[in-house]
Protein backbone atom coordinates (compact mmCIF):
# COMPACT_ATOMS: atom_id res chain seq x y z
CA UNK A 1 0.00 0.00 0.00
CA UNK A 2 2.97 2.57 1.11
CA UNK A 3 4.48 1.47 -2.34
CA UNK A 4 1.54 2.88 -4.26
CA UNK A 5 0.98 6.05 -2.56
CA UNK A 6 4.85 7.08 -2.88
CA UNK A 7 4.37 7.68 -6.87
CA UNK A 8 1.52 10.16 -6.80
CA UNK A 9 3.03 11.68 -3.77
CA UNK A 10 6.29 12.40 -5.90
CA UNK A 11 4.98 13.33 -8.63
CA UNK A 12 2.67 16.16 -6.33
CA UNK A 13 5.86 17.40 -4.92
CA UNK A 14 7.64 17.43 -8.29
CA UNK A 15 4.71 20.16 -10.31
CA UNK A 16 3.72 21.73 -7.23
CA UNK A 17 7.10 24.64 -7.80
CA UNK A 18 6.09 24.61 -11.58
CA UNK A 19 2.78 25.30 -10.68
CA UNK A 20 3.73 27.60 -8.27
CA UNK A 21 5.79 29.91 -10.95
CA UNK A 22 2.94 30.48 -13.38
CA UNK A 23 2.02 33.97 -14.19
CA UNK A 24 4.62 35.55 -11.90
CA UNK A 25 7.99 36.28 -12.75
CA UNK A 26 10.53 34.14 -10.73
CA UNK A 27 13.36 36.54 -9.31
CA UNK A 28 16.88 35.99 -9.53
CA UNK A 29 20.22 37.44 -8.31
CA UNK A 30 20.20 40.82 -6.23
CA UNK A 31 22.07 43.20 -8.47
CA UNK A 32 21.47 46.40 -6.06
CA UNK A 33 20.56 47.36 -2.70
CA UNK A 34 20.60 50.29 -0.75
CA UNK A 35 18.54 49.96 3.48
CA UNK A 36 17.69 53.61 4.13
CA UNK A 37 16.26 52.49 7.83
CA UNK A 38 14.13 49.69 9.09
CA UNK A 39 11.51 49.05 6.71
CA UNK A 40 12.90 51.35 3.99
CA UNK A 41 14.86 49.77 1.02
CA UNK A 42 15.46 50.06 -2.79
CA UNK A 43 16.64 46.58 -4.30
CA UNK A 44 17.35 45.68 -8.04
CA UNK A 45 16.94 42.03 -9.04
CA UNK A 46 17.10 39.98 -12.26
CA UNK A 47 13.97 38.27 -13.53
CA UNK A 48 14.73 34.45 -13.86
CA UNK A 49 14.38 33.53 -18.10
CA UNK A 50 14.24 36.99 -19.03
CA UNK A 51 17.73 38.51 -20.53
CA UNK A 52 18.02 42.33 -19.74
CA UNK A 53 14.76 42.73 -17.93
CA UNK A 54 14.94 43.42 -14.00
CA UNK A 55 12.51 44.37 -11.52
CA UNK A 56 13.29 47.36 -9.36
CA UNK A 57 10.89 47.74 -5.87
CA UNK A 58 11.33 49.94 -3.23
CA UNK A 59 9.50 50.08 0.52
CA UNK A 60 9.48 47.12 2.95
CA UNK A 61 10.48 44.35 1.05
CA UNK A 62 11.55 42.40 3.95
CA UNK A 63 8.40 42.64 5.83
CA UNK A 64 10.49 44.62 8.25
CA UNK A 65 7.56 47.06 9.78
CA UNK A 66 5.03 45.00 12.19
CA UNK A 67 1.51 44.16 11.17
CA UNK A 68 -0.11 46.11 13.72
CA UNK A 69 2.05 49.13 13.28
CA UNK A 70 0.90 52.03 10.96
CA UNK A 71 4.32 53.76 9.50
CA UNK A 72 3.91 57.11 8.36
CA UNK A 73 3.94 57.70 4.20
CA UNK A 74 7.10 57.29 2.47
CA UNK A 75 7.60 59.49 -0.77
CA UNK A 76 9.71 56.97 -3.71
CA UNK A 77 9.36 59.13 -6.43
CA UNK A 78 12.32 58.07 -9.23
CA UNK A 79 13.45 57.14 -12.52
CA UNK A 80 15.15 54.08 -14.24
CA UNK A 81 17.48 55.41 -17.03
CA UNK A 82 19.86 53.60 -19.29
CA UNK A 83 20.06 52.07 -22.51
CA UNK A 84 16.91 51.16 -24.64
CA UNK A 85 15.51 51.28 -21.05
CA UNK A 86 11.51 50.84 -21.29
CA UNK A 87 8.77 49.69 -19.31
CA UNK A 88 7.65 45.93 -19.01
CA UNK A 89 4.81 46.20 -16.14
CA UNK A 90 3.98 47.66 -12.72
CA UNK A 91 4.18 45.76 -9.58
CA UNK A 92 2.04 46.32 -6.41
CA UNK A 93 0.95 49.96 -7.74
CA UNK A 94 -1.95 51.11 -5.87
CA UNK A 95 -5.03 52.72 -8.05
CA UNK A 96 -5.27 56.31 -7.38
CA UNK A 97 -9.31 56.02 -7.45
CA UNK A 98 -9.52 53.04 -4.94
CA UNK A 99 -6.68 54.06 -2.60
CA UNK A 100 -7.61 55.02 1.35
CA UNK A 101 -7.62 58.43 2.60
CA UNK A 102 -4.51 59.64 4.27
CA UNK A 103 -5.04 61.83 7.00
CA UNK A 104 -1.22 63.65 6.83
CA UNK A 105 -1.73 64.65 3.20
CA UNK A 106 -5.14 66.57 3.93
CA UNK A 107 -7.25 63.71 3.00
CA UNK A 108 -5.79 63.47 -0.91
CA UNK A 109 -5.84 59.73 -2.25
CA UNK A 110 -3.14 57.71 -3.25
CA UNK A 111 -1.55 58.04 -6.48
CA UNK A 112 0.90 55.38 -7.27
CA UNK A 113 1.37 56.27 -10.92
CA UNK A 114 4.44 56.14 -13.64
CA UNK A 115 5.14 59.56 -15.45
CA UNK A 116 7.54 57.95 -18.34
CA UNK A 117 7.39 54.38 -19.59
CA UNK A 118 10.70 54.61 -21.15
CA UNK A 119 10.55 57.31 -23.63
CA UNK A 120 14.53 58.12 -24.75
CA UNK A 121 15.87 55.56 -22.25
CA UNK A 122 13.84 56.51 -18.81
CA UNK A 123 10.86 55.20 -16.84
CA UNK A 124 9.76 57.12 -14.07
CA UNK A 125 7.05 57.02 -10.94
CA UNK A 126 5.84 58.33 -8.50
CA UNK A 127 4.81 56.34 -4.96
CA UNK A 128 4.15 56.19 -1.80
CA UNK A 129 4.29 52.78 0.42
CA UNK A 130 4.03 52.75 4.08
CA UNK A 131 3.69 48.68 5.05
CA UNK A 132 4.04 47.79 1.58
CA UNK A 133 6.69 47.49 -1.47
CA UNK A 134 6.27 49.22 -4.81
CA UNK A 135 7.74 48.60 -8.23
CA UNK A 136 8.69 48.25 -12.00
CA UNK A 137 10.05 45.64 -14.21
CA UNK A 138 11.64 47.36 -16.59
CA UNK A 139 13.94 46.11 -19.71
CA UNK A 140 17.26 47.58 -20.67
CA UNK A 141 20.29 46.58 -23.01
CA UNK A 142 22.06 43.67 -21.61
CA UNK A 143 25.05 44.83 -20.72
CA UNK A 144 24.96 48.28 -20.19
CA UNK A 145 24.27 50.16 -16.83
CA UNK A 146 20.87 50.70 -15.39
CA UNK A 147 20.71 54.05 -13.05
CA UNK A 148 18.12 53.99 -10.50
CA UNK A 149 17.30 57.04 -8.12
CA UNK A 150 14.03 56.01 -5.98
CA UNK A 151 13.48 58.47 -2.57
CA UNK A 152 16.97 58.96 -1.33
CA UNK A 153 18.42 56.11 -2.53
CA UNK A 154 20.18 55.54 -5.64
CA UNK A 155 21.69 52.55 -7.71
CA UNK A 156 23.61 51.62 -10.57
CA UNK A 157 23.16 48.01 -11.79
CA UNK A 158 24.81 46.03 -14.87
CA UNK A 159 22.08 44.80 -16.84
CA UNK A 160 22.07 40.84 -17.33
Amino acid sequence: MHRLLILPLLACALALPAAEGKGQARLGAVLGRQVIDAGHVLEVRAVVGQPGQILVRWGDVDNAFVKDSKPAPFAWGGSASGERARLVSVVRFEDGSKGRSDKGNHGAKRQDRLTSDGYAGDVSWQTRTTGHWDGVVVAAASGSTLNIVSGPASLAVAVP
